[in-house]
Parts: structure tokens; C-alpha cells; sequence
């Protein structure tokens, strides 16, 4: 069942089923300590990558790589999200599909320079940390804009596929701003969500959510500093 974490101590939405505020912080401090191992990960990896110049010459001589990590990825995720509560096999594939997800962000990221890759850094954090101190406190119900999001999100990737036909900066420009506007959007949702919708043993699902919303809001702050720059 669904945890309602408005009614922490008492019966949830009519399943009566007692829910304690205990559920709800052990909840929390699993999804927010696996999240940011996950980011720290993503972090270091990058971070050597970007520090080694014999990684970033075996990156740049081996484009192939890039498409290997992100159907590795998109695999072991796939797998994930069948087998997610089964433990520890859910974990097991957590960290094969972190390591993925890490590896292919510590490859796009040696195409950029480091002063852009610190400012996208530091620009993701601070949204990131503001928008979930706001939705943790917020009465509103943001659970409305999933369908809108998710649609938004479709448009978004035909863009990116159209692109390749009618490059330009100013496109590029507006595809970078409108995707980081939109993975905002996603924290959001996703920080409501497993406030509102998502059950306690959905803590990997829940920390998987944050941390895609995190990568993609990363990337494509990544792209809108590297237009600005070139403008």
C-alpha cells in the first residue's frame, strides 16, 4: 500500500492500515543516503576522468564507448525495474546501473571544459537542494503536472532527434534551457511522489527517480553554459 504522509499516526486514505512517522523518516534517510552515494560516485568518477589526460584521450579515440554504457545502462535498468524488491538483487543492480550511469556521464563531461563541468556542478546542487527543501515543506499538490511533464519530456526528445537535421546554437540554446527547466519540474514531482504515492520498500525505485532527474538537469545545464559561452 501507499504511504499518505500527511497522516503520519493515523489510518491510510481508508486502507487502515496504521502508518508511524519511524516509516516515513527510515524511508527518507534510505532513499537520501543511497542517492548520495550515487552522486558522490558520479562525482569522483567524473572528476578522473576529467583529471587524467590519458582517460580523456581513450574517451575522445573511442566514441563507441558512449553508446555501450548507455545500452548497458538502459539494460541494467530495465532489469532494476523488474526485480527491484528482491533483495539484495535490487542492490546488486543498483550499483551495476550507477557505475553505468557514472561512466557515461564521466565521458560526456571530458567534451567540456572544466570551468563549465564546476559551474553545472554547482548550479545543479544549489537547484537541486532549493527545490527539495520546498517541496518537503510545501502543501501543495504537485502530483497534477505528472501527465503534462511526462508529455513535455516526449517533445523534448523528438527536439533533440530534429536537431541533428537543423543544428544551430540558438536551437541547441533553447533545447538546453527548456530540458533543465523541465528536469526541474521532475525533482519536484518525483520529491512528491515519494512523499505521497510511493510505498516504503519502493526506496531504490524512489533514490533511481532523483538521481536521473539529477544526471539529466546536470547534462543539459552542461549544454546551456557551453551555448552561452559560444554566443
Amino acid at each position: 500500500e501507499c504511504v499518505n504522509w500527511d497522516n503520519l499516526g493515523k489510518l491510510h486514505g481508508g486502507s487502515g492500515i496504521p502508518v508511524e512517522s519511524w516509516v516515513w523518516t527510515s524511508f527518507l534517510r534510505k532513499v537520501y543516503t543511497i542517492l548520495s552515494l550515487q552522486v558522490l560516485l558520479t562525482t569522483v568518477t567524473s572528476a578522473l576522468f576529467l583529471y587524467f589526460e590519458s582517460i580523456r584521450t581513450f574517451v575522445h579515440e573511442s566514441p563507441v564507448l558512449i553508446l555501450v554504457l548507455s545500452l548497458g545502462s538502459f539494460g541494467v535498468l530495465l532489469a532494476l525495474t523488474l526485480h527491484r524488491h528482491k533483495h539484495p538483487l535490487n542492490l546488486y543492480l543498483l550499483s551495476g546501473f550507477t557505475l553505468l550511469e557514472a561512466l557515461t556521464v564521466a565521458f560526456v563531461v571530458t567534451f567540456y571544459d572544466v570551468y563549465i563541468v564546476l559551474q553545472a556542478f554547482v548550479l545543479t546542487t544549489a537547484v537541486f537542494l532549493g527545490l527539495t527543501v520546498y517541496t518537503l515543506q510545501s502543501k501543495r499538490d504537485f502530483s497534477k503536472f505528472g501527465a503534462g511533464l511526462f508529455t513535455a519530456l516526449w517533445i523534448l526528445c523528438l527536439s533533440g532527434i530534429l536537431k541533428f537535421f537543423f543544428h544551430s546554437e540558438t536551437v541547441e540554446l533553447v533545447i538546453a534551457a527548456v530540458g533543465a527547466l523541465l528536469f526541474c519540474g521532475f525533482i519536484v514531482y518525483d520529491t512528491h511522489s515519494l512523499m505521497h504515492r510511493l510505498s516504503p520498500e519502493e526506496y531504490v525505485f524512489a533514490a533511481i527517480d532523483l538521481y536521473l532527474d539529477i544526471i539529466n538537469l546536470f547534462l543539459h545545464l552542461l549544454r546551456f553554459l557551453e551555448a552561452v559561452n559560444k554566443k
